[in-house]
């Protein structure tokens, strides 16, 4: 039986309520890594927040999203195609071009919708909070349309297998919103709002995505689709409007998952700690500087006045005699050691950009010409195995379900070519990457067939029937699958087999020729030969 209106508002409570030790984590992350991101608390006054005043937090996670933007989707190359998983299929020209084309465009409606500038802030979203999450609409202008949740509206169960099942995203609306969304299934509190003119309030809807339970298998409409999609009223705990999807909209990410725990955990929550320290190191370090360049000053006087002030700039009074002898004007307090500060502070800085990943996006742009292909390949593939597990959730849990999502919406608008015929009866497409993440992470894997070929090398310089085990078409293949380099440059089975045929033919014309040839020169030999005996016989 599909939830009611009153379940789904209980059930938000619920996850709210047990989410706390996680938002309270939020708050603190978005303090130190995320300033411009939406507030966790949105109605908390941050007043009393203490200055920022170190800024590796910040840029670390700028580096951590603008390097899995870079290299996971990026907008300059061709980071995705698609493949059957039939392997005669994927060998056909037909399903190959078909492939390619969708592939193609999938890419062009990518690049103009806004999901080359949401995904920075998806990722950046992951790498601070450790959970994100996006939506994915239909668009009648761009064909689709992506919406990132941000982490405070944004609540997830899940299943057995440890997958988000369910989504419950809390959205605010103005009365005039409310009313443009749903119409007359508004409440009554939204209707006088709006009818008295004001504009400012904001009502709470839930919008709960999860399968549906009760549904037709032979209807197609909306209230039947598999995915349910419903908004509630929180306050008068009432549906407003209720939809159906093929696919679930919404994907999410984890970027560190552990067992038993729906939420993820993230690259700034470990080092959250070394940001804290560094901020109030850096702190310290701005009044001890403050102190150097404008310390505070001892005056004579009968005695202090109140308790000594070791501000900049501050003036005490002190009793003539206790520290001089004679009236004086000094300073005081400027025995500290600021170097001392300074390497405490780079440690901590330091700190922060190894666990935010900033050096393994920053050693490519450190690669020098100098170093060989092999040293360089072996160098990103080094440090990207530390965003293997991370990567690999992105890809899974996120792209693949986005791309697939993004291919059902361009058939149903018909901006896909007719499938053709050998994919009638198996219409399936496996979804492939080849960023330079990927590649850099399956380097691994090409370096080693290059070391097993060079092994195998080796022992053939004594023993040459080795090479019989080797395939070299299956080697080659394998190379273009890892890399993602484009098939499109490869021959297919046919056309090897007859540009071998041709090269066999014309080898065998050779070999024919140039017998033909020796047969020629060893017969003007012996007539040469028998002339001369005659000619020498007459003399």
């Amino acid at each position: 039986m599909d939830l009611s209106a009153e379940k789904i508002v209980k059930n938000y409570e619920q996850l709210k309520g047990s989410r706390e030790r996680f938002t309270s984590l939020y708050d603190k992350l978005h303090r130190f890594f995320y300033v411009e991101g939406t507030n966790v608390y949105p109605d908390e006054n941050n007043a009393d927040l203490p200055a920022l005043l170190d800024s590796t937090s910040l840029d670390c996670a700028d580096v951590l999203a603008a390097g899995l933007s870079n290299y996971l989707t990026p907008e300059s190359s061709n980071w995705v195609y698609l493949e059957h998983p039939n392997r005669e299929l994927r060998e056909d020209n037909d399903v190959k071009v078909w492939l390619q084309e969708v592939a193609d465009e999938v890419l062009l409606t990518l690049s103009q919708s806004n999901f080359y500038n949401q995904m920075p802030i998806f990722y950046k979203a992951s790498g601070v909070y450790g959970t994100a999450a996006m939506m994915i609409e239909k668009d009648a202008t761009d064909g689709v349309r992506f919406y990132n949740i941000p982490i405070a509206k944004t609540f997830i169960t899940e299943d057995a297998r440890e997958r988000p099942s369910e989504f419950y995203l809390i959205l605010e609306y103005t009365s005039e919103q409310a009313l443009n969304r749903f119409g007359n299934a508004c409440s009554d509190a939204i209707k006088e709002d709006y009818a008295s003119g004001r504009s400012d309030k904001k009502f709470k809807f839930i919008c709960y995505l999860g399968k549906r339970e009760d549904r037709d298998d032979t209807k197609e409409d909306k209230p039947n689709k598999p995915i349910r999609m419903v908004w509630v009223d929180v306050l008068t705990k009432k549906i407003v409007k209720e939809d159906g999807c093929d696919t679930m909209p919404v994907v999410a990410h984890r970027f560190y998952k552990r067992a038993q725990v729906v939420y993820g955990y993230s690259p700034a929550m470990k080092a959250l700690p070394y940001a804290r320290a560094a901020n109030t190191i850096a702190d310290t370090m701005i009044r001890a500087a403050m102190k150097q360049a404008d310390p505070p000053l001892l005056l004579p006087d009968d005695a202090f006045l109140g308790e000594p002030n070791f501000n900049p700039r501050q003036i005490n009074y002190y009793r003539r005699g206790a520290m001089t002898p004679r009236d004086e004007v000094f300073s005081v307090g400027n025995d500290g050691k600021p170097g001392i500060g300074m390497e405490f502070l780079q440690f901590y800085q330091q700190q922060i950009r190894l666990m935010m990943f900033y050096e393994t996006f920053q050693a490519f742009s450190s690669l020098t010409k100098q170093m060989t292909v092999p040293e360089v390949m072996e160098r990103i593939s080094e440090k990207m195995t530390l965003l293997g597990p991370a990567v690999g959730r992105f890809m899974n849990e996120v792209l693949q379900p986005l791309i697939e999502k993004v291919v059902f919406i361009l058939y149903e608008a018909g901006r896909l070519p007719p499938v053709p015929e050998a994919m009638q009866a198996d219409p399936r497409f496996e979804v492939k990457f080849k960023s330079r993440l990927v590649q850099s992470q399956r380097q691994t894997e090409v370096n080693n067939i290059v070391n097993a070929l060079s092994i195998t090398g080796q022992i053939a310089q004594f023993k040459p029937e080795v090479l019989d085990k080797i395939d070299g078409d299956k080697a080659v293949d394998e190379i273009f699958d890892i890399t993602g380099v484009s098939r499109e440059i490869l021959h297919d089975d046919a056309e090897v087999e007859t540009i071998r045929q041709q090269r066999a033919e014309a080898q065998a014309q050779a070999a024919e020729l140039a017998n033909a040839q020796s047969v020629a020169q060893t017969y003007k030999a012996a007539a040469e030969g028998a002339r001369n005996e005659s000619e020498a016989s007459d003399v």
